[in-house]
């Protein structure tokens, strides 16, 4: 077996460190995920020791630094959150700086981008020309062109490239894929989905929310995840056409941008033996007043047999306390509470579980075991998520232009295959 690959995370935000500007997180994720499981890969020896974090603004590791030494350090037992940072902490803006922190790497190794969404695709492009695999929050890039352009390199250089849509290993949403795929419930034929967030996350958001990304590729790319992911190999999406909301974060942000507040989308589907036509309805927002659950989500799907429902903000579990109110909490994504011996015990949150599946994928790849393109079926690739980018981008397309965008695909050989989007 070849070494374990050393970890570089693009990114220093809430979902990386829960270290937001003024102090740590109000949301469900306050000490982070992707940083946390990282440091837990490593303590188990499925990463190697060198865990760098790049982002642009240095001056934010002192901060970040003390946020999560009292949040993981001194929760956890022999859990350390030490990582190298680029750029310097006296450094105010460096948007190249996960470049430098790229030459330290070695083929192989490993790399995950959260970041803003318009910077995907430049990191996610030198990291893969660097020789290593890599993990992308959702959405993987804002341009189906440049989708594809990513598909391609990667499997030029027999490289992971994932997405990072962790709702694909929850138990509830992983069986009702594999009924609604295993064609006994008949063809599709309408999908309701909602998920949202509170409107306190706009102020974390607001660098990018409506300047260079909007609600449906942040929230709604869940469900079309899903549902593309639901429908493979059996049914492809045609025709898109988009409609939202506005007025509360424009007034929120007041800084003459325009920004959505909720954003539906309604794509035509065919099932691609029959021929028969099904319709989606995927709709986010980030207006949503303060709850119970951090994040409204659920779905409802019918088909020619039946229908499948799933309400995943909630799971009969409840939880009160004086300082955090009374919420409904959902420890089957990310556990933050210790074992018995004091240790992190969250291994098993499907949160972990999709990082840790792209590390072990990797060193297969690594150690000649497999290679890349094995993994197709099996997790969320670049080339298996053609059709979400096809669809998210649309969706953007019909806001701007007030059109429908047509889906293209070439011939029989690509019939589940995007080509181009047009209006």
């Amino acid at each position: 077996m070849s070494s374990q690959p050393n970890a570089l995370i693009i990114g220093t935000g809430e979902y990386v460190t829960g270290y937001v500007p003024g102090g740590g997180s109000k949301s469900d994720k306050s000490c982070g995920v992707v940083g946390l499981v990282h440091f837990d890969l490593r303590r188990r020896g499925l990463i190697g020791d060198q865990i760098l974090i790049a982002g642009t603004n240095g001056t934010k590791f002192p901060h970040a630094r003390e946020h999560l030494k009292r949040l993981i350090d001194g929760r956890y037992k022999d859990l350390s959150s030490n990582f190298e940072s680029f750029p310097g902490n006296d450094v105010k803006r460096d948007p190249d700086a996960y470049l430098a922190a790229l030459k330290i790497l070695k083929s192989g190794d490993i790399v995950s981008v959260f970041t803003p969404d318009d910077t995907h695709f430049a990191m996610t492009k030198a990291a893969l020309e660097h020789g290593c695999h890599v993990m992308v929050a959702k959405p993987l890039v804002l341009d189906f062109t440049q989708h594809q352009i990513l598909a391609t390199l990667a499997n030029e250089k027999n490289r992971l490239l994932l997405v990072e849509v962790h709702k694909r290993f929850d138990p509830i949403y992983a069986d009702a894929r594999q009924r609604l795929n295993s064609g006994k419930m008949g063809d599709f034929g309408y999908f309701y989905s909602y998920m949202s967030q509170p409107k306190f996350q706009l102020d974390t958001f607001q660098a990018w929310a409506g300047i260079s990304s909007d609600i449906s590729y942040y929230l709604n790319s869940h469900h079309v995840d899903w549902h593309v992911w639901a429908m493979q190999g059996k049914g492809r999406p045609l025709k898109v056409s988009a409609t939202s909301s506005s007025g509360q974060a424009e007034k929120r942000f007041n800084d003459g941008r325009h920004c959505e507040d909720t954003i539906t989308l309604m794509v035509e589907w065919e099932n691609v033996i029959s021929g028969s036509k099904g319709h989606a309805v995927y709709t986010a927002s980030w207006t949503d007043p303060t709850s119970d659950v951090h994040s409204q989500q659920h779905f409802y799907c019918q088909t020619h047999k039946g229908f499948l429902k799933a309400d995943q903000a909630h799971r009969g579990y409840y939880v009160s306390t004086d300082e955090d109110g009374f919420k409904s909490v959902n420890p089957l994504y990310m556990k933050y509470t210790t074992d018995s011996e004091g240790y992190y015990s969250g291994q098993s949150g499907y949160g972990y579980q999709s990082f840790e599946k792209f590390v072990l994928a990797a060193q297969q790849v690594n150690d000649g075991l497999k290679s890349a393109c094995d993994f197709e079926h099996l997790l969320p690739t670049a080339s298996t998520t053609l059709q979400v980018s096809a669809i998210l981008h649309a969706g953007r397309i019909s806001l701007d232009r007030k059109k429908t965008v047509v889906i293209n695909y070439s011939d029989e050989n690509s019939k589940f295959d995007p080509v181009s989007i047009s209006t």
